[in-house]
């Protein structure tokens, strides 16, 4: 599995642990731990893509993506 797909399975992770944690917590603290899990997800997206970008041709080869492959997922907007 190449980084992509990594990055996928990471995403509908944190989905889920997102999802569990504001079906645990009511009230308003719940909604504070949601928008937080949210933030903190964007965040990690964010820094997982910007370093992604900055990788040279060899470190990329030594985790198995192409240029355009790693080029085109930190072109990704955080959001996504």
């Amino acid at each position: 599995m190449g980084t992509i797909g990594t990055i996928q399975l990471l995403r509908k992770r944190d989905a889920g642990v997102a999802a569990s944690a504001a079906k645990s917590k009511p009230g308003s603290f719940g909604a504070f731990l949601r928008l937080w899990r949210a933030y903190s997800v964007l965040a990690s997206r964010r820094r997982s893509r910007l370093a992604l970008g900055e990788l040279s041709a060899e470190q990329l080869k030594d985790i198995g993506l192409t240029e355009v492959e790693a080029r085109r997922e930190a072109a990704v907007p955080f959001w996504r």
